[in-house]
């Protein structure tokens, strides 16, 4: 257990240097105490990797994040409590700032929103469908939902099923709506969501900015589109794995690159494909569809270390009210 708590409290990769090691997050008494009565059977099932102790933003429980490589750190930092990475709690910093800024509802966790009245419904729009699997969750749509005078749908796409036709057969915890969607076009009407989430969707996304217009168009004044995406922020200009020669035919795509695939549970094969990394340019086309668009990088090291969000991005666009 020494050995444990030793590792808890040392972080991840631990700088070079101990003048380069941050403060390490403070937990009350009893917070470390759950955590540590906890960390043996987590560093197991995350094969013994290193961890930073912190509290969840997604799940609220003092907890620890996992972490095998730095390098996949966006990816990676995976609570223990809840299987929620790095990237999904920087989407739950994004969403508990728009319930504080435009609400005044201020929680520490999507977990505990649910302690609170708001004061008008709330309706969020995930194109990501929850999943619980044994190392990773994304719970957001669960949390959200389970929030009284929240309204959640989300959507995953196939093309050969019928656009805005439900989905059925998932066994999830609260079960939000929802729909087959194509980004490109939405079903939904205008202004229809207070909140728009993507997660390292809009890459694959073949006509993106028409995507980005149709956020845009379902999103209700005071609302914010919130996502992560991969991008460059030294690079000003979008680089196209894939060039769209003719908008309605695929065919005449070109990949003047070799085809890259991430895996993803919207797709049957586990398998999408990469259309671009993003550059700063980024910033330009969602500006110019009048969102205010604020970046945000959160280092190791960084204000949200605590909650172990990790060498991971948020856009946080908000459209005037």
């Amino acid at each position: 257990m020494k050995r444990l708590l030793h590792q808890v409290k040392t972080y991840v990769f631990p700088p070079k240097s101990e003048a380069e090691l941050p403060e390490a997050p403070v937990l009350a008494p009893a917070d470390w105490q759950l955590a540590i009565d906890r960390l043996q059977q987590w560093s197991t099932k995350y094969g013994h990797a290193p961890c930073l102790p912190g509290r969840c933003n997604v799940c609220g429980e003092a907890s620890a994040f996992f972490c095998k490589d730095q390098a996949l750190a966006r990816e990676s930092y995976t609570c223990g409590a809840c299987g929620t990475t790095s990237r999904y709690r920087a989407l739950a910093h994004g969403v508990l700032r728009w319930f504080a800024e435009e609400l005044g509802v201020r929680a520490e966790s999507l977990a505990g929103l649910r302690e609170h009245k708001l004061p008008r419904p709330v309706r969020v729009y995930d194109a990501q469908l929850p999943f619980y699997y044994n190392t990773c969750s994304y719970p957001l749509p669960d949390l959200l939902a389970a929030v009284e005078g929240v309204q959640v749908q989300c959507s995953r796409f196939r093309g050969a099923d019928p656009l805005g036709a439900p989905i059925e057969g998932r066994e999830q915890v609260v079960n939000p709506a929802a729909s087959n969607q194509n980004l490109e076009r939405l079903t939904f009407a205008d202004s229809s969501f207070d909140l728009v989430i993507t997660s390292d969707v809009m890459e694959h996304v073949r006509l993106d900015a028409l995507a980005h217009a149709e956020i845009r168009r379902v999103l209700a004044p005071g609302g914010a589109y919130l996502f992560t995406v991969p991008h460059s922020r030294a690079m000003a200009a979008t680089t196209h794995r894939v060039v769209v020669r003719d908008p309605l035919d695929p065919s005449q795509d070109d990949f003047v690159m070799e085809r890259e695939y991430h895996g993803d549970t919207n797709d049957p094969e586990n398998a999408a494909l990469s259309f671009r990394v993003y550059g700063t340019d980024l910033d330009d086309t969602l500006r110019d569809l009048g969102l205010q668009v604020d970046y945000t990088f959160f280092p190791f090291g960084g204000v949200g270390v605590a909650n172990g969000v990790v060498n991971t991005e948020l856009f946080y666009c908000k459209l005037p009210a």
